[in-house]
């Protein structure tokens, strides 16, 4: 492990934490208007807890990487002494 891959990987990890983000406004929105229109929103609901719990795990995803570059950096400053 190297810390630039580690900080790319937690910069790809904001981009996917953002677009979950999205999707899941893009969802509730939709769910909104089948509701508003009388259309059964289950299976949109359904989807919607699936981001929301795909969301959750990119989030814890994106915890690990910062602890892991937070060690490395601390690993790298105690080097340097």
């Amino acid at each position: 492990m190297d810390l630039e891959h580690e900080l790319q990987q937690l910069h790809l990890a904001d981009q996917h934490i953002a677009r979950g983000r999205n999707l899941i406004e893009c969802q509730m929105r939709t769910i909104h208007k089948l509701q508003r229109d009388g259309h059964d929103t289950s299976q949109a609901v359904r989807l919607l807890n699936e981001l929301r719990a795909s969301l959750e795990a990119m989030m814890e995803h994106r915890a690990v990487i910062q602890e892991t570059v937070k060690l490395m950096e601390l690993q790298g400053s105690r080097r340097m002494r």
